[in-house]
């Protein structure tokens, strides 16, 4: 007997795309599927394949007309496929913005479904999911002997990104200079920022360190100041 074979015709493209990362493609996530688009997806027989950042769902073709007459629920609004957002990276939680979306709701076939021309496939449904970083502020902690110098903390074009802050004294009883950025930025794997330390004691100027280390999620913590909570990060930093 000879096998028939089936012709899969992609209906859903769904692609993930992270702030954080510099290429734009996250890591280690997970789309689970809720327990109604399982039985949906197992009663015709579609097939999902997901590698951490993109969902592709496939129908054998034979089954297309199926799926189109059981687009509508019946109540007439469209039928949604819903996955769960999962992350197999213990810091997702820190890096992305807290407000990221961690349920996933696309309908069964959109429209150009219907408007695809006789004798030709239609396209499948190409969505695209933007999940942002976590925005906080940074603050650099200077330890060890800087008596000599006079710390500036400067961003490439843009001298006054940072403001000197109060000196903090730590749970071991050190005292660190505090730098905190004006502003709050996103958390990144690759930041673009270029972040120098000089020497502004002498008659001129000197790099004391040509490139800081750059925010990370490890480093975040909810600070007081204020009477307001805030997100922050904490960079310590040694002569």
């Amino acid at each position: 007997m000879t096998a028939r074979l089936l012709s899969w015709q992609p209906i859903l493209v769904l692609r993930l795309r992270h702030t954080y990362f510099a290429d734009g493609r996250p890591r280690r996530l997970r789309l689970r599927a809720s327990a109604d688009t399982q039985a949906f997806i197992a009663r015709h027989q579609l097939v999902e394949r997901c590698d951490g950042s993109e969902l592709w769902l496939h129908v054998p073709a034979e089954r297309l007309a199926l799926l189109w007459s059981e687009r509508l629920q019946a109540d007439g609004s469209p039928r949604q496929l819903r996955w769960q957002l999962e992350a197999a990276d213990p810091d997702y939680a820190l890096y992305t913005d807290r407000r990221a979306p961690r349920e996933l709701s696309v309908p069964v076939l959109d429209a150009p479904f219907a408007d695809a021309p006789s004798g030709q496939r239609p396209a499948a449904q190409e969505l695209s999911i933007e999940l942002k970083a976590r925005l906080c502020t940074w603050k650099y902690l200077l330890l060890g002997d800087w008596d000599a110098a006079q710390p500036a903390l400067e961003m490439a074009g843009q001298p006054d990104a940072f403001r000197r802050d109060e000196d903090e004294q730590l749970p071991d009883g050190r005292m660190a200079w505090v730098f905190r950025s004006r502003r709050r930025w996103p958390l990144g794997a690759q930041g673009p920022q270029h972040l120098v330390l000089k020497d502004l004691a002498g008659r001129r100027e000197r790099v004391l360190q040509a490139r800081l280390p750059l925010a990370a999620p490890r480093g975040l913590i909810l600070e007081k100041r204020h009477g307001r909570t805030r997100p922050v990060s904490e960079i310590f930093v040694h002569p």
